[in-house]
């Protein structure tokens, strides 16, 4: 008699930890989260090595910056319609990310083979190269980006250099073993293949829970459908 009596307290009890536990998921276990309080963590490791989120501002800003300017011609007056918009499958945000980690696989995993290699170092023509590339990628940044960067100016043009290497050890690669350096590249068939033979592993605990087109860019426009702006929302609400 005593456990039947116990029975219903007991199901009572375990029903609200689960409504509970239910509530705090879907208030903090979900959903977007920002980006700058995880630089530190790691987004994905190649080969045993760490590639930080900090490590992937370079890409951020370049693929957020990139996509904003075609956004401006599908909608100035929206631009985060056309990150939401629907193709190959896919949405350009959802894309767009995937290229961002792509490109930061592929560099991060042929700057180690290029170390390996004795091939991280440029040459005063390479230097100037990187020079130009440098200034280039900061002209072309978005007013906006400069008032969002991830980390400081100085760590993002590491990154470019970074990014200098593992395209020299791709061109030697591709002069070496053919058939052309676009083979090679982050989306190239015999990239892939070397790709498969190393260690990848990526975060997609957090990396899944960033939106991209929010990092260094404020989208102010949160409904594509009807373009209402955060202030908007409030109001209707009201």
């Amino acid at each position: 008699m005593i456990i039947k009596k116990l029975i219903k307290p007991i199901l009572l009890l375990v029903c609200v930890g689960v409504i509970i536990y239910a509530l705090l998921t879907m208030n903090t276990g979900r959903g977007p989260i920002e980006y700058n309080q995880h630089l530190d963590d790691a987004a994905v490791t190649v080969d045993g090595q760490a590639v930080t989120f900090k490590d992937l501002a370079f890409y951020i800003l370049y693929e957020e910056g990139k996509v904003e300017e075609q956004a401006k011609i599908y909608n100035p007056d929206s631009t985060k319609d056309y990150w939401n918009v629907h193709t190959n499958d896919t949405f350009i945000q959802e894309e767009a990310k995937d290229v961002v980690m792509g490109m930061a696989v592929h560099d991060h995993l042929f700057y180690q083979l290029a170390v390996a290699e004795g091939m991280d170092k440029l040459s005063p023509s390479e230097e100037q190269d990187l020079d130009y590339a440098i200034t280039d990628f900061w002209e072309d940044l978005l007013d906006e980006q400069w008032e969002h960067l991830p980390c400081t100016e100085e760590e993002i043009n590491n990154q470019i250099r970074i990014a200098a290497i593992a395209e020299k050890y791709q061109d030697f690669i591709a002069d070496k073993e053919g058939p052309s350096q676009a083979a090679y590249k982050y989306d190239g068939y015999y990239y892939g293949q070397i790709r498969d033979q190393h260690k990848v592993k990526i975060n997609k605990k957090l990396w899944d829970k960033f939106v991209l087109g929010d990092i260094t860019l404020k989208h102010k426009h949160i409904n594509y459908i009807n373009g209402l702006t955060d202030e908007d929302k409030k109001k209707k609400e009201e």
